[in-house]
């Protein structure tokens, strides 16, 4: 029987790091894995896809399950580091358990802690794949010391809602940076739909004021201008478009001719001025883009109040959208 109990004690510390390394491993596997890689793998019927997209749909069960898993190693361990300290010197003291914990904790560290670590950040889905049928078993094993801590979550979100959408804000634009850069990085998008995405996330929201023309820089003439004025000035400065500012004012622009109007149609120049939809200065630039869109105009007046600030472009706003940005991956949340 002496034998029996320090074998029982080493494999209740075996027991306790490889938990350890399961739910560490597994936990950082959770957060690196290509989640449209994964999207796809599930709707083409895959069975370990769905049952991982599951945890992705409600991450809290997943980080319960590994927070009350990794508790439970870490107590396995601690406990047979305490059992085997008196089956190896038979008197425990303070300054004996101490000296074994720290002798240990190396051993604990690189083998539950950092070679998983290391291993699931460089082959995610693969190895959460391959544990995913025992990470379901340990799930409803650990479900009734889990569940309590996902109720106090919800129970939290209910208290105070506010927080809990700006979290959700945060949280869900931060997994569609990682959609956009994994789906790039797994040839799910294109050059055009990277630099897209990136123009909507970082360029859309900005004010639209900073992407307008001062009202004192605006090529235009005023609604008083015969034709030969307006397609002098178009001449002079090669521009298709000419703004219209009423008479009373040089900056109060209001309006917009196609020069091509000006040659081919013979109706009188009022009728061809085309009127400039207004925009809001705090209107975002996708908000201002939208506009422009519905109302089929390429041009729009910002204008603060009665004040007129500037002149804004749809093709200049399109060009931003798809302009080279910061990488998706790179940029700050």
């Amino acid at each position: 029987m002496s034998w029996l109990e320090p074998l029982f004690v080493l494999m209740l510390f075996l027991i306790g790091v490889r938990l350890s390394a399961f739910f560490s491993g597994s936990e950082t596997g959770f957060y690196r894995i290509s989640f449209p890689r994964l999207s796809i793998d599930a709707q083409a019927g895959d069975r370990v896809a769905k049952r991982l997209m599951w945890f992705a749909r409600k991450p809290a069960y997943f980080v319960a399950t590994t927070l009350v898993g990794n508790n439970l190693a870490n107590y396995l361990t601690t406990f047979a580091i305490s059992w085997g300290v008196v089956v190896v010197v038979g008197e425990v003291t303070a300054m004996t358990e101490i000296m074994w914990t720290m002798l240990l904790a190396p051993v604990v560290f690189l083998f539950g802690e950092l070679l998983p670590k290391n291993l699931y950040y460089r082959a995610p889905l693969s190895l959460l794949r391959r544990d995913s049928t025992l990470f379901m078993v340990y799930y409803y094993l650990l479900l009734p010391a889990s569940w309590p801590l996902v109720g106090v979550t919800k129970l939290t979100e209910r208290l105070h809602p506010a927080a809990g959408r700006r979290s959700e804000l945060l949280l869900g634009r931060s997994r569609l940076v990682q959609l956009m850069t994994q789906g790039r990085r797994e040839g799910l998008l294109t050059d055009v739909q990277n630099r897209l995405a990136n123009g909507v996330l970082q360029t859309a929201p900005q004010p639209v004021t900073d992407s307008m023309t001062p009202k004192d820089r605006v090529l235009g003439v005023s609604e008083q201008a015969n034709r030969e004025e307006i397609l002098k000035y178009a001449r002079r400065f090669a521009t298709p478009i000419v703004a219209i500012h009423h008479e009373s004012s040089n900056e109060d622009w209001h309006a917009y001719v196609r020069v091509i109007d000006v040659l081919t149609d013979s109706r009188p120049l009022p009728a061809l001025f085309r009127t400039m939809p207004e925009l809001p200065p705090a209107a975002s630039k996708l908000d201002a883009l939208r506009q422009l869109q519905i109302e089929g105009e390429v041009f729009g007046v910002v204008k603060d109040g009665d004040t007129v600030r500037g002149v804004v472009s749809s093709r200049g706003l399109c060009e931003q959208l798809f302009r080279p940005a910061t990488p998706l991956g790179q940029q700050a949340l």
